[in-house]
This record gives structure tokens, C-alpha cells and sequence, in this order.
């Protein structure tokens, strides 16, 4: 039995919204066409006083309108919590006198040149999915047992298409996440393919080569400005990528690069092979490559090491002078303080942390969850 064209362009703009930005506007549009509306909503989460929530619209008549219904008419709507999964039109819902007498109606819908609503809910247990409202204007007629039918033909594909979307969203969010904490780290990520081309990286990663006049361009291998040290991690990226179509997950090789002129120190590179994807599409990500400066400062924002240590805020802006590398003389001059100022704070951090040694202290702070909180307030 085939689709009619018209439904199958819907479901294929239904599923193809999940990738949108926003999403399922091209459904919404399909669908307030298909049903003769003026207006196709979909809401995804509910606003209230703290959230604005999510709400799509194949057609937005102003800004005003939209914020309106978020800060003030959301609330004051009639027409909400519809039995899972049914198609209802607000006539069955609500009666015309209280409908049209409602402040809902007479400050918002009615200026907007609506009347007539068709609605469903989508519920898992107790919690909302999706709120579908498709509307027409008075010099309509209302929506009709066909359009009713149309509707719920759909709904079943609708809280598919919303549970993945939630899914790919969730996803993006911790990539997000963790793509934060190696930042964070200061670590950069390199991502390449089978071919050993550059799929993505972060900026860290991408100014720690070129500091080491390594070119990390995207869809380009990376160049070294040595030759012998471009052949060795050829051959290193080699046994990787092998171990990847192999799905060797344990072989790690670890690369060094040399300290350039305008460097302190050179960089190390550890890579591992990337799971071998199930989908065939290119590029397909085959190798991480992480990338660390030894000698980088090392970000410990101040306030937590207040929390974690107990320390005051004098203390904390000498303990992260250490952990970067200072002398006991060399943070006492940056900070502006006197040789037995810092020492004495020494001996107060030592005291709170429980450690003996500025090594010990060091050690501390780094093995930490510290590193983990992003780039440091200033201190100055």
C-alpha cells in the first residue's frame, strides 16, 4: 500500500526536523497547510517563571505575541493536559460562551485572528512530551472529523520524532560538556580519519601546533615543519589506524614534538583508535589525537580552592602561583608581598591541607577536581 504524496513529504519533514535549527519548521508548515490553518504550534517544554520554555511556530506574527503567550497567556490557556494521544478541538473541550468570555481568548487568540483550535497531548506517564495546536480564524469553519483523523495519524510519529530529537539533544549536550572540561584541562583534541585528515578539533589543540609550526587545517593531514618528525608520526598514526579497522581499542602510542624557537618546551601527543562507526558515511572518525604543553599554566580558579581547602583568597592566589611553576620568591614578588608574607601563608596552606611540602601541595591541588572548574578569576 503506498503513502499518498502529500503524507509522505509530512513524515519526511517530521523525522528530517530532528535535524533543524530551529526544529520541524518545515513540518509545521506541511501540517497548518494540510489541516487548512493559520497557525501550527508545537510545544516541547512548558514556560513558567523561571524558564521560557519550547515552543515552535510554523508562523510567528510578532515578537510580542510570542512573549506575550510565554510571560502572561500560557497560564491562562483553557485549552491544555488533553487525554494522551486523542485529537480534540476546543469546542469539545471548552464551551463557546466560557471560551470566548475567557481573558485568554479576548486579549490574545482573538487579536492574533484565531478561533478555532485543534490540539493534542503527547504524555510519557506523567510527564509531557509534546503539545501540538493547529488553529483557524473565525471566518472559518472549525476543524472537521477528516482533519481530526489526519491529525491522529501522525501523533504516534510525532512522539518518535520528539523522543529522538530529545535523544540527539542529550547527546550534543554532553559532548558539550566534556568538550568543556578538556578545555578546561587545557588539553587539545584533535579528531582524524582513516586517511589521517583533520575531522575537528578545539582551539586549544589548534594553537598549541601552531606553536610549534605544525598546520592542523581542516580536511588536511597534519604538516610538520621537521621532516624526520613528520615520517615518525606518520608511521605512529599508521599503527593507529590500523588498531581502529582492527577495533584494537587498547593501542595507545604516545608522539613528542620538539620545542620550537618561540616555545618553552615541546608538546606531547598521545593517540587512540576511534570505535570503527557501523555507518559508512565519510568522513568517518578514525584516531583522537590529545595534544599537552607541559610546561602550560595550569588553571585553578581561586574560589574553589577557597571551598575545597579552606583557604583564603591571599593564600589561594599563592597557592596557584606554585602550582604554576613559581618559586616561594617568585610569588611573593608577582603578588606584591614580602618573602615572610608568603611564607607565612605557605605555612597556613600547609596547615589546612595537611601536606609538608610544596611538591606534596602541588601534587594535591593537580590530582583535584580544582583543574576541572575552568579558566581562573583574576587575581590581580
Amino acid at each position: 500500500m503506498s503513502v499518498p504524496p502529500r503524507m509522505d513529504a509530512l513524515l519526511y519533514a517530521l523525522y528530517g526536523g530532528t535535524l533543524e535549527t530551529p526544529p520541524w519548521q518545515r513540518f509545521l508548515d506541511q501540517l497548518r497547510d494540510l489541516l487548512g490553518g493559520n497557525y501550527a504550534t508545537l510545544l516541547l517544554r512548558p514556560p513558567n517563571e523561571h524558564d521560557p520554555g519550547v515552543i515552535l511556530n510554523a508562523l510567528v506574527v510578532s515578537p510580542e505575541i510570542y512573549h506575550a503567550y510565554n510571560e502572561t497567556y500560557f497560564a491562562l490557556d483553557p485549552f491544555v493536559n488533553l487525554p494522551d494521544g486523542e485529537v480534540v478541538t476546543v469546542a469539545e473541550y471548552v464551551s463557546s460562551a466560557e471560551f470566548e468570555a475567557s481573558e485568554y481568548y479576548r486579549n490574545y487568540i482573538q487579536p492574533a485572528n484565531v478561533r478555532h483550535i485543534l490540539g493534542a497531548d503527547l504524555w510519557d506517564g506523567n510527564r509531557l512530551l509534546a503539545r501540538l495546536r493547529v488553529t483557524r480564524p473565525a471566518s472559518r469553519d472549525d476543524f472537521g472529523e477528516r482533519e481530526k483523523q489526519l491529525c491522529k495519524s501522525v501523533l504516534r510519529h510525532i512522539k518518535q520524532a520528539v523522543e529522538i530529537y530529545s535523544r540527539l539533544r542529550e547527546s550534543e549536550s554532553e559532548r558539550a560538556f566534556y568538550a568543556d572540561t578538556i578545555d578546561s584541562l587545557s588539553v587539545g583534541v584533535l579528531t582524524l580519519d582513516a586517511e589521517g585528515r583533520v575531522i575537528q578539533g578545539n582551539p586549544i589543540g589548534a594553537r598549541l601546533l601552531e606553536q610549534h609550526s605544525v598546520q592542523s587545517s581542516l580536511g588536511q593531514r597534519l604538516k610538520f615543519s621537521d621532516a624526520r618528525e613528520q615520517q615518525a608520526f606518520r608511521e605512529l598514526l599508521a599503527e593507529v589506524i590500523d588498531a581502529h579497522h582492527h577495533r584494537e581499542a587498547g593501542c595507545v602510542r604516545a608522539f613528542r614534538i620538539s620545542a620550537a624557537a618561540n616555545a618553552i618546551s615541546g608538546l606531547s601527543l598521545l593517540l587512540r583508535p576511534l570505535p570503527l562507526s557501523d555507518h559508512g558515511s565519510e568522513p568517518s572518525p578514525a584516531v583522537a589525537v590529545f595534544i599537552s604543553d607541559p610546561m602550560a599554566p595550569r588553571q585553578a580558579p581561586s574560589d574553589v580552592l577557597i571551598a575545597l581547602f579552606g583557604l583564603t583568597p591571599a593564600e589561594s592566589k599563592l597557592a596557584i602561583r606554585l602550582v604554576n611553576g613559581q618559586s616561594l620568591d617568585e610569588a611573593s614578588e608577582s603578588l606584591n608581598i614580602s618573602r615572610n608574607t608568603a611564607k607565612s601563608h605557605l605555612s597556613s596552606v600547609f596547615s589546612k591541607t595537611g601536606v609538608a611540602r610544596q611538591t606534596q601541595l602541588i601534587q594535591l591541588i593537580l590530582n583535584s577536581v580544582v583543574t576541572l572548574a575552568g579558566s581562573p578569576a583574576s587575581d590581580e
